[in-house]
């Protein structure tokens, strides 16, 4: 897939005429799914390149620069889920405050430079300066064509990235995973831990340094699996500050099945599948070691009986599921 980066005041000439769709996408999840599906069928209706069009970087971070801004998907995230599914290039206008202050005609004017043909959006898209434009604005116009998706639900509540933020940030894996389509994921490098793992408890785990733009799961167990070198291994994960070890720092590390290679400094993904248990302090090494051989079982059993999102996610990211024992 190409990606192509716009400057709103300098738009490249000759751009391939396009279906595309339009929003922030955070996520993709099964409601944005909806939208690229119908702009990729628009696209092979008319015989021209699918595109979506995206903003970066946030608009919340232009304007309200001192927030913390995490998110369900980094950028390149998104340009890698809408490649697996079917875009042939993406958009990535330059968001800042000038660009937002552009009206409604202004901002129709600019896709029409980009020689957007078709327009897909959400029933609730709203663009242009204060939000003036929506989906009436959008149709009005004379310079594409626009398809409008209705609402998307599950149990009578819209898909958005919104409802599966919160759901991410309380452990609710298993909710947020079935709006998502696929298993969360969170990637960044192995770290050196403090090797507790390893000497005290004989349980030797992968540390990772987060990138810092990720939703970070509440603290607890988790069963999931850790992406390496294109192989999904199973493996319990725990998120929190170790409260036995009295941490003040949050970590999120992973033992992973069957597994002894050496991964430090390594690029890596964390998926998670489904919280088991929540954190809790032990009194000693002893106990708090034969709860952890306990939540070992119990991931590699919530991982045999909860496959629906795995196959689908190690698909997505191009790669294949290791057995373990």
């Amino acid at each position: 897939m190409e990606v192509i980066r716009i400057d709103y005041l300098h738009v490249q000439e000759n751009l391939p005429k396009s279906s595309c769709c339009i929003g922030f996408f955070d996520g993709l999840h099964t409601g944005h799914q909806a939208l690229l599906e119908n702009c990729i069928a628009k696209a092979k209706e008319l015989n021209i390149q699918s595109g979506l069009i995206t903003f970066d970087p946030d608009p919340w971070k232009i304007f309200f620069p001192d927030r913390v801004c995490r998110h369900i998907t980094t950028l390149e995230d998104r340009i890698h889920l809408a490649s697996v599914m079917g875009i042939e290039v993406m958009y990535v206008i330059t968001f800042s405050k000038d660009f937002a202050a552009l009206d409604v005609d202004a901002f129709h004017m600019l896709l029409k430079k980009m020689n957007v043909a078709h327009i897909t959006c959400g029933f609730d898209f709203k663009y242009a300066s204060k939000n003036t434009g929506n989906v009436d604005t959008i149709s009005s116009q004379n310079y594409f064509d626009v398809s409008v998706i209705a609402s998307v639900n599950s149990k009578n509540e819209k898909i958005s990235s919104s409802r599966i933020e919160p759901l991410i940030q309380s452990g609710k894996m298993d909710l947020a995973n079935e709006l998502l389509g696929y298993m969360y994921s969170i990637e960044g490098v192995i770290e050196h831990g403090f090797k507790r793992g390893s000497t005290l408890l004989k349980f030797p785990t992968a540390n990772l340094g987060a990138n810092p733009d990720y939703l970070v799961p509440s603290s607890g167990v988790y069963a999931g699996f850790v992406c390496v070198n294109d192989i999904f291994y199973g493996a319990m994960i725990n998120v929190g500050n170790n409260p036995t070890f009295e941490n003040k720092k949050v970590s999120i590390e992973a033992h992973i099945f069957d597994f002894d290679q050496d991964i430090y400094e390594r690029n890596v993904r964390f998926f998670f599948l489904k919280k088991t248990r929540n954190e809790i302090r032990f009194d000693g090494f002893e106990a708090l070691k034969k709860q952890l051989q306990s939540d070992i079982v119990t991931c590699k059993n919530v991982i045999l009986h909860e496959k629906q999102y795995v196959t689908k996610t190690a698909s997505l990211w191009g790669a294949k599921v290791f057995e373990f024992k």
